[in-house]
């Protein structure tokens, strides 16, 4: 199984802040490629159907999709490198625009969870993952941490936060886990049954350790 993360750009919102771990495996989905092109990026791998690119890709490193297709150009990219072994994936530029494209993308790291990965989603402040197992922030972490359900429902205990449960179920049908704080000690969320949708400030990410 390869360690390094694929990270996937796509055609949404970019706030200048991106970065790309060393080594990583790099994917333009459609659009994104302009942003890749930007900031000088050279993707390993180009994929998508480029309506959103506006202009059809061709080389060695192209994988032109069609139109008319159940797959976005996102998850698409994301089978392709699962199927290569990645299992850490950074989304960028898969928030904004259409809100369908955000909810869709938020699916897609239900459907990395559900395949033993993780995936994060990077938005201007804050990211989303989805995990079927857990995560942990450490005494350091600041700001806001929300809890969803991912799918119909979650049991999960959270621990080292302002809010602390123990075996709650969160259904997908009302917030419960909304805004639970940090308070400067470890912070513990254990999932016992079904998926979690976490979202939590940008700059903890680089410091989280997961199950």
């Amino acid at each position: 199984m390869k360690e390094n993360f694929c990270c996937i750009f796509g055609a949404g919102d970019y706030f200048g802040d991106e970065v790309v771990p060393q080594g990583s495996f790099v994917i333009a989905a459609d659009g994104g490629l302009t942003q890749c092109r930007t900031v000088g990026i050279t993707p390993d791998l180009i994929i998508g159907d480029f309506d959103s690119l506006g202009q059809v890709q061709s080389g060695e490193n192209v994988i032109r999709l069609p139109v008319v297709k159940d797959d976005t150009d996102t998850i698409a990219a994301v089978k392709l490198a699962l199927e290569r072994g990645y299992r850490k994936f950074l989304l960028f530029g898969c928030t904004g625009g259409r809100l369908s494209h955000t909810l869709a993308n938020l699916q897609t790291l239900t459907f990395i969870a559900k395949r033993g990965g993780i995936g994060f989603l990077v938005d201007k402040e804050e990211v989303a993952t989805v995990t079927c197992k857990g995560i942990n922030f450490d005494r350091g972490a600041q700001g806001f941490v929300s809890v969803f359900a991912a799918e119909g429902s979650v049991t999960l205990s959270e621990s080292g936060l302002q809010y602390t449960v123990e075996g709650q179920t969160l259904t997908a049908d009302f917030p419960l886990g909304v805004s639970n704080a940090f308070i400067g000690q470890e912070a513990v969320i254990s999932i016992r049954e079904g998926s979690a949708l976490i979202i939590f400030n940008k700059s903890e990410m680089e410091k989280l350790v997961w199950e």
